[in-house]
């Protein structure tokens, strides 16, 4: 198939399903040709703890450039807010040997909204027919390069982990980021866990980790 051809975007559900029921978690938007990751909460309210106010999500942005936008609907025109590690410019996401990228925290799943349209191959779907707890949705980075060093035996700065032999694991999946993108060996995780969310006033809370500053470009394989 000819470039022109595919998609410039590709764009998937994250569900829960339980009896037969799809709760919709959010949509991730993979940018084809630059790499660029969006993701949206299916509930798009936050509070804003700084100007004491509730504000409406559009969605959070991952560069290829190592930008992470938060772009909120403000009251007029729509904001844009930049997140940068305190100590520097985040790394490129072609340079990333593990980062996580988000967690987000959902108190009660059965509160989220249904989805009813036809459920595709791309979308993730976390099947969790015995649970009904609180649960966290982590979306993470990790490099294949890191996983193929570690397979041959060499000192790298990630583990392994099977979620379901975790004992707050409940389900997980991956993608890959795309050949086109430029970072071809760029594997997205997608995992659900079980949370404490006793603490949380609404009932959702989303975090956006800092830069964890574990590069793949010191690895050789």
């Amino acid at each position: 198939m000819a470039d022109e051809k595919i998609k410039k975007s590709v764009a998937y559900k994250i569900l829960i399903k339980k009896d037969g029921k799809y709760f919709n978690v959010g949509t991730i938007v993979i940018k084809t040709y630059t790499g660029d990751i969006l993701y949206t909460p299916s509930v798009k309210f936050i509070d804003d703890q700084k100007n004491k106010a509730k504000k409406e999500i559009e969605h959070i942005s991952w560069h290829a450039n190592g930008q992470v936008h938060f772009k909120n609907k403000g009251i007029v025109t729509p904001e844009k807010y930049t997140i940068v590690q305190k100590n520097g410019e985040r790394q490129k996401i072609s340079e990333i040997g593990f980062q996580e990228l988000i967690r987000d925290t959902i108190k009660k799943y059965s509160d989220l909204p249904l989805y009813n349209k036809k459920v595709i191959d791309l979308d993730v779907v976390f099947d969790i027919p015995d649970y009904d707890g609180s649960v966290a949705f982590f979306f993470s980075i990790v490099s294949g390069k890191l996983i193929i060093a570690q397979y041959r035996g060499q000192t790298v700065p990630i583990k392994s982990t099977n979620i379901k032999e975790e004992k707050d694991g409940l389900s997980s999946t991956i993608r890959a980021l795309g050949h086109h993108s430029g970072s071809a060996d760029v594997i997205l995780q997608y995992s659900l866990r079980k949370a404490d969310a006793s603490n949380l006033r609404t009932n959702r809370q989303v975090y956006i980790p800092h830069d964890m500053k574990i590069s793949k470009l010191n690895v050789k394989i």
